[in-house]
């Protein structure tokens, strides 16, 4: 691949209402910030939450338009989307999230017209087995764990099944997701060392209705 290319995924923002509404329930839980997790969890920087739409990589310069253009087709042929943050659970015991509610469907054939419309101009979508609609809360760091001696010590928090168990009954104010984003993602350059996500092209939903 010729050129400089960029990690990129498509992805909705919920409201500052939203997010603020699932802060203060993590504070109630003991998580005093998002970005100061105990030692045993890595806390989602507020400015990194998001819901992902499709995740498509490694993406060539000359590509990243023709996607950027294909993504403005799709998002003016659908509709602004009523969600709200609702539950929560755990990927693998390693990831804790909060689910989605609303407009599920809807959501559902927003990521799969991204997705088949970025196919349609060349660009390789990510093929990893994707996960349902949710947006990552906390992480555990570390290695993972197989198993646990009597002997090995314990966690000094809270573990994420006891977290998602305490969020199962969450749900967060409703938000109207009306844009669509095309989001760039630079491992390592955030704070840290995690990732840095920077929104590249917005594309409003609904604009042909």
């Amino acid at each position: 691949m010729r050129g400089r290319s960029a990690r990129l995924f498509a992805a909705l923002y919920p409201s500052d209402e939203a997010l603020d509404h699932l802060g203060l329930a993590l504070s109630a839980l003991g998580a005093v910030a998002l970005d100061d997790g105990r030692p045993s969890l890595r806390w989602t920087p507020r400015d990194l939450m998001h819901l992902t739409v499709a995740f498509f990589g490694e993406v060539a310069e000359g590509a990243a338009d023709d996607l950027a253009g294909a993504l403005d087709e799709v998002a003016r042929d659908a509709e602004p989307l009523s969600l709200h943050l609702r539950g929560a659970g755990t990927f693998e015991d390693r990831i804790l999230f909060a689910g989605v509610g609303g407009d599920a469907e809807a959501l559902r054939r927003l990521s799969a017209a991204t997705a088949e419309a970025a196919s349609d101009v060349g660009v390789r979508l990510d093929r990893r087995p994707r996960q349902r609609a949710h947006l990552t809360v906390a992480r555990a760091s570390g290695p993972r764990r197989t198993g646990r001696r009597r002997s090995d010590p314990q966690p000094t928090g809270p573990g994420l099944g006891e977290l998602a168990h305490a969020l199962a009954v969450y749900e967060g104010p409703r938000f109207t997701a009306d844009e669509l984003c095309l989001v760039e993602s630079t491992p390592g350059a955030g704070r840290s060392g995690g990732p840095l996500y920077q929104v590249v092209r917005t594309f409003g939903l609904g604009e042909h209705r």
